[in-house]
């Protein structure tokens, strides 16, 4: 108990000594920009792994299938394995594409034009969109 009291005063005892006389707010702008691009790239770097994940779990699913085929199991102990999931991992890997895909597109776009303000935001919105419209028409032309 007593190191944790001790670590604590010279944890703010640095605070103390750093202290400056400052007339501008703790909150700027940079430090509101940089909070920002940190969180959209952890946001990036989750949407990339994930994607990655699905692949890699969709391969190893068809492995795992093939080979059990191969083998020629028994039929309970397939639909015993073999779950059907509620949601069909190829579309969602597919939806994942389209929609990097058009966040791609979006960044190519305002690189070329370099708006500013709402503009990017318009295109990035208009980029997501037609992603996910690629994605529907796809899933649509799938179904029939």
């Amino acid at each position: 108990m007593k190191k944790a009291i001790i670590a604590a005063a010279m944890l703010t005892s640095t605070i103390v000594a750093n202290a400056e006389d400052k007339q501008e707010p703790l909150i700027t702008r940079e430090v509101i920009f940089d909070l920002v691009h940190i969180c959209a790239v952890v946001l990036i770097i989750y949407l990339i792994s994930s994607f990655i994940l699905q692949l890699i779990r969709q391969n190893l699913d068809y492995r795992l299938k093939s080979k059990i085929i191969e083998k020629e199991t028994a039929e309970n102990i397939v639909g015993q394995l073999i779950q059907s999931d509620k949601t069909n991992p190829v579309n969602s890997i597919l939806q994942w594409f389209c929609t990097l895909v058009g966040i791609a597109i979006g960044f190519t776009i305002m690189t070329f034009t370099q708006p500013f303000g709402l503009h990017s935001l318009a295109i990035m919105a208009f980029s997501v969109a037609a992603g996910l419209g690629i994605y529907y028409l796809f899933t649509r032309r799938n179904k029939n």
